[in-house]
């Protein structure tokens, strides 16, 4: 467990101090801007639009941020070959990838902290009177952004390039976004389309459960959905992270 949190406190560390402090820079400008431009264009709905382009943003953000760590967490140190030195160590494979993964979201969660806090302040100074619900969104966004990274983890494994583990995740995520009408569409098929619709759906991440609109209506009082949701999410993971051990246990240094 020792090594586990060095390589996981290694790989934080160098996620900040490469890109996500620019992210969240960027995320920063960008509000200020949109909030000056937005107070002269919607004045009567100025707080929703900040509300709803701040989470919007915050989702995009940690997304791109993932997957640019994603997509060179290992293949980076295969091209440069300073794998070879941390392999050489009594080190399993697996617990390597699980310390880099861990330290990869942990970076990625903590940008996204700190640009809800920017959000939630931005909102504060222009009068948002504070919904609880709202901040449901915020651990829906983490756990989404978290099934990314597993998933592009995967990919960039699976695949060996860092271009094609982008565009396959990339269109995990659209597809993801996209079950039940997918869903639908094989049922009005038929035939042997609704089988191969339910392969794919099993293969995608369910991302409808982790969006907002979904659990608009859920109370604090009843957090089963949110549960729900954050079970699913812990299980696409870690699955993710089986696959990902596999591929990497079998590749040749």
């Amino acid at each position: 467990m020792r090594t586990l949190w060095t390589i996981a406190r290694y790989t934080f560390l160098q996620q900040i101090r490469n890109r996500l402090y620019l992210v969240v820079a960027l995320f920063a400008a960008l509000m200020m801007g949109a909030s000056l431009l937005l107070g002269a264009l919607a004045a009567d709905q100025e707080i929703r639009v900040i509300l709803d382009l701040g989470l919007a943003t915050t989702e995009i953000f940690g997304l791109v941020a993932a997957l640019l760590g994603s997509v060179t967490l290992v293949l980076e140190e295969m091209e440069t070959k300073t794998i070879y030195l941390i392999l050489t160590r009594p080190l399993a494979r697996p617990f390597y990838l699980v310390g880099r993964f861990l330290g990869l979201v942990s970076a990625v969660w903590a940008s996204m902290v700190a640009m809800s806090l920017f959000h939630v302040l931005l909102l504060y100074l222009k009068g948002w009177e504070t919904d609880p619900q709202v901040f449901i969104a915020f651990p829906l966004m983490g756990l989404k952004i978290m099934v990314m990274t597993g998933l592009t983890v995967l990919c960039s494994l699976a695949f060996s390039s860092a271009p094609t583990a982008t565009v396959f995740s990339l269109l995990f995520w659209v597809m993801g976004h996209f079950g039940p009408e997918l869903k639908f569409m094989a049922e009005k098929s038929g035939g042997a389309t609704v089988a191969l619709a339910g392969v794919v759906q099993a293969a995608i991440p369910n991302l409808t459960i982790l969006n907002l609109r979904d659990v608009l209506d859920v109370s604090w009082s009843a957090p089963w959905p949110i549960a729900r949701a954050a079970a699913y999410a812990g299980l696409y993971t870690a699955a993710c992270l089986a696959l990902a051990s596999g591929f990497f246990s079998r590749k040749e240094f």
